[in-house]
Parts: C-alpha cells; sequence; structure tokens
C-alpha cells in the first residue's frame, strides 16, 4: 500500500497531479520527488495537531484541485489597478515575463526563472529547499513539487535600487484550480532593497493558492517586504516565509490580510549572527465568515540580536482570526531584545480572535517583554465623535481606523500604504454600516 493509499483520499488526488506533470525534462525532478514524498509522509494537519489548533483544513481536504494550465491570461482589470513601477506578474505561479516590466540591471536588481539560475549554476536543493519545522513544513514540500517555476530576485552587494519592486501574484481561472507561487530573495552584503509581495485573485471559483517565499539577508543589509494579501472570498490560501539573517542584516515585513476565504501565513526568521535584527508587523481584518491565521516565530540565535512583533487584528461578522507570536532566544544569544505586541478589536458578538504571545528564553542577559489585548471599541470615544458631529458608522470607522493607526505608519512606501489605508477604509465602511 502506497504512502498516499495509507493517508486517505485527498492525498490520492494529490498523487494524481503529481504523477500527471513531466518531468522528463526537469532538472530539478530529483529534488521534486523528494519534496512530495515528504508532503506525503507528513500528509495533512490532523485534529489535534497543537500548530493547527485553532485552524481547521477539512474543508480544503474535501476539494479537488486540479494544476493550472500555462498560459492563463487574468483579467486585464485587475493588472490596471496595481502600483507603478517596475513589476513581475506570476499568474498561478507561473512567471508571465509578457505582463510584467523587468527592472533595470544597472540599479543591482536581477531577476531570474529556475531554468535560467540553474543553467547559470544554481542548486537546486537550494532553490527547491523545503525549512524543517512549523506548521506549514508539508504545504512547503508541496509547493517545492509542485511549483511551476521559482522565481529568482539577487540584489547585488552594497546595491540600493531607487525603485521598487512590485510582485503581482494573481490566481485565476474557470475551474478550481491550485497555485504553488515560490519567490526566492537574495540582499547580499550592504544592500538595500524594498520589494511588494501582492495577492489578487478573482471571487469565482474555489481556488487554492500555497506560496513560499524564502529570503535571505546578508551582513549589513536591509530587505523590507510589503505583503498585502487581497485573494478571492472563495480563496484559501497558505504561505510561508523563511528568512535567515546574516550579521547587522535587518528584515522587515510589513504585512496586510484583507481576502481569502481561509488563510494561513507562517513567518520564520533566524537571526543567525550578532546584531541582527527582524521587524514583523502587520493587520489583519477577519470579517463575514473568513477565517485567518498568522503564526510568527523568531530565533534569536547569537550576541544583540534585536526583533519586533507588532499586529493589529479586527474581526467582525462570524470572522476568526488567529495570532500566535512566538520568540525563541537561545543560550548564545545573550544581549538580545525582543518585544511582541498583539492588540485586537472584536467589532460584533459572533467575531472572534485567538492570541497567544510566547517567550522562551534560555539567556540570562536579555531584554523581552510582550502583551496582548482583545477588546471593543470604548463606547466613550464613540459618545465623543458622535457629539461632534459624526454618525455612528463614521464615529465607528474613525476609532477602527485609528486602532490600526500603529502598524499602518510604519509602513514607509507610500503608494503600498495608500493602496492598504484605502482597501481597509472602504472595507471598513461597508462593514460597520451593517454592525448593530
Amino acid at each position: 500500500m502506497s504512502a498516499a493509499t495509507a493517508q486517505g483520499e485527498p492525498l490520492l488526488r494529490y498523487r494524481e497531479a503529481f504523477d500527471g506533470r513531466d518531468l522528463s525534462n526537469d532538472a530539478a525532478s530529483e529534488q521534486r520527488r523528494a519534496a512530495f514524498e515528504h508532503f506525503l509522509k507528513l500528509g495533512f494537519p490532523a485534529p489535534r495537531e497543537e500548530a493547527w489548533k485553532y485552524t481547521s483544513l477539512r474543508r480544503l481536504e474535501s476539494r479537488k484541485f486540479a494544476p493550472s494550465p500555462r498560459g492563463l491570461l487574468p483579467d486585464a482589470g485587475a493588472l490596471s489597478s496595481t502600483l507603478a513601477g517596475p513589476r513581475i506578474v506570476l499568474v498561478n505561479g507561473e512567471p508571465r515575463s509578457e505582463l510584467s516590466c523587468a527592472p533595470d540591471e544597472t540599479e543591482g536588481l536581477r531577476v531570474s526563472s529556475l531554468e535560467e539560475s540553474l543553467a547559470g549554476g544554481g542548486s537546486a536543493a537550494a532553490l527547491l529547499r523545503v525549512p524543517v519545522g512549523g506548521g506549514t513544513e508539508r504545504f512547503a514540500a508541496l509547493n517545492a513539487a509542485m511549483c511551476p517555476d521559482a522565481l529568482l530576485i539577487e540584489v547585488e552587494r552594497d546595491a540600493r535600487p531607487t525603485q521598487v519592486l512590485h510582485l503581482l501574484l494573481m490566481s485565476c481561472g474557470d475551474t478550481p484550480l491550485m497555485s504553488h507561487p515560490r519567490i526566492v530573495l537574495r540582499a547580499a552584503a550592504g544592500s538595500e532593497a524594498r520589494i511588494v509581495l501582492h495577492h489578487v485573485g478573482a471571487g469565482e471559483p474555489e481556488h487554492f493558492v500555497n506560496a513560499f517565499v524564502d529570503v535571505e539577508v546578508g551582513p549589513d543589509a536591509q530587505l523590507h517586504v510589503y505583503r498585502m494579501l487581497e485573494g478571492g472570498t472563495k480563496t484559501f490560501h497558505i504561505e510561508r516565509i523563511e528568512a535567515t539573517v546574516a550579521q547587522r542584516g535587518r528584515f522587515v515585513l510589513h504585512d496586510a490580510q484583507l481576502g481569502a476565504s481561509l488563510a494561513r501565513l507562517d513567518v520564520t526568521a533566524r537571526l543567525a549572527a550578532p546584531d541582527a535584527a527582524a521587524e514583523l508587523t502587520g493587520l489583519f481584518l477577519a470579517d463575514g465568515t473568513r477565517h485567518l491565521d498568522t503564526q510568527l516565530r523568531v530565533d534569536h540565535l547569537a550576541t544583540g540580536t534585536r526583533s519586533l512583533q507588532d499586529y493589529r487584528g479586527i474581526a467582525a461578522g462570524r470572522g476568526r482570526a488567529v495570532f500566535n507570536g512566538k520568540a525563541v532566544v537561545h543560550q548564545d544569544a545573550q544581549q538580545s531584545v525582543s518585544r511582541q505586541v498583539s492588540r485586537n478589536l472584536l467589532l460584533s458578538s459572533g467575531a472572534e480572535i485567538d492570541t497567544k504571545p510566547e517567550l522562551e528564553i534560555y539567556a540570562d542577559d536579555v531584554q523581552c517583554s510582550h502583551g496582548a489585548t482583545t477588546g471593543q471599541l470604548d463606547p466613550a470615544a464613540l459618545f465623543y465623535l458622535r457629539s461632534r458631529g459624526l454618525d455612528e458608522s463614521e464615529a465607528r470607522n474613525a476609532l477602527t481606523r485609528a486602532f490600526t493607526g500603529a502598524v499602518v505608519s510604519r509602513m514607509d512606501h507610500e503608494p503600498f500604504a495608500r493602496l492598504v489605508h484605502d482597501q481597509l477604509d472602504s472595507r471598513l465602511l461597508r462593514l460597520l454600516d451593517h454592525v448593530p
């Protein structure tokens, strides 16, 4: 009996999809097969698995998604509404040069495909690596096995590109499809770059997006990633961001989760050398029946490392959100500083947010703090704003927007911040009109 048969019908469907691929001319076929067997070994999360305690994938398991065919064209309107500047478009995980506007290589920013990277001496094991641990290890393995390509973005040593590179990751199709975008970001020593990851998708039909972002920040380098999830209302979205930061390097994530039906984001930052730093900040809006699960982990592995985790969550209707932020200060990470903040706002009685900040400290000379709050809008503040001429909906919107202000103000790429502001404002106005 095969591993897939032993673990049930859902895995058999993925086995059929993988076996249907032609790997005869794929230079990375060995890595793909090993990754897929790893996915089969781990299987889907069991109901009592701690990493999936608050998020059930039974709906995802019950669906049948076909691999996306090559060459699908997205709606033209989705492209016209994107940010200006250099742009790389991926449609169902496939980089599309005819829809893209490549960055100027004279600025020290190079973009290549998996095939181009391997032809230039790149390692398939490195480009299709599967990180160990965490609830999404299984899906990172599935991504390595099924991704149509891997997009490698390299920032050259001491380069500081003046323009922000916009990666538009689109899901589309008239039938239920799965896609596996894979992005590899490499910031060499002394470089500094800003990259936008913008997920968009159609409302119909259901799609399964399984993304993986592999990040390496070199010594004295800085990489700012601006992530926005605007997936379709029937999209299952699972994403893992794995970052390793070298000495005096800095990795900054600005996250805005405003889409998908069920979404899970796992972010792991390894501060691997002295004075490395990571800032993971963001917001999420779980309205209607939306379910959003965010899992952060920072490993302090060396002296003088620093980290910040600051997320603001909003839930309304029968929406549910999960936030788990964890910092682990290892024995050799003396003089490290770690701060965690999780603040959450419930706009209706049927909404729910489960939050769990965690600290594990194995060093004695550190500064660490964490805190979490969950509450509702302040009636006194609402009354004050209404006494100044705002109606009920306007007052609620003003207070809710102010609640997210701390993380939005950190989004230092103005076009991205404006996009988040406009999308959030539009959603809140529609939402708060129906909140009792």
